[in-house]
């Protein structure tokens, strides 16, 4: 009896710790929270994974600051030039100067 009541709490207890493990790897992120709101707001997360957390349907937006500059993501933000995302991502052009700035800012120091 006392072997299997050592066995519960272990067992237990290692499901708690995995439990928080796997919460704290797929929460948002604690950076600029204006930033991570307008994520939040613009539903990007639907189809974009961010940090292990978010859809799988598009590019996964982790990394996407060592491939392109704040200033090229920016621009795809408002017009995504040359690329099949137009087909099916939304444009930002209703977004202010401050709300494109702060989303590439963002997106570009996940890196």
């Amino acid at each position: 009896m006392k072997h299997s009541l050592t066995v519960c709490i272990l067992l237990i207890v290692g499901s708690a710790l995995t439990f928080a493990a796997l919460v704290s790897a797929s929460s948002p992120p604690a950076a600029d929270g204006s930033a991570i709101q307008l994520v939040e707001a613009l539903g990007c997360r639907g189809c974009h994974r961010i940090l292990g957390y978010g859809g799988s349907t598009a590019t996964d937006l982790t990394e996407v600051g060592t491939r392109l500059t704040t200033a090229e993501i920016a621009k795809f933000l408002v017009a995504h030039p040359g690329s099949d995302a137009s087909r099916s991502m939304l444009t930002y052009t209703t977004l202010s100067a401050e709300e494109i700035d702060k989303l590439s800012n963002y997106l570009y120091n996940l890196r």
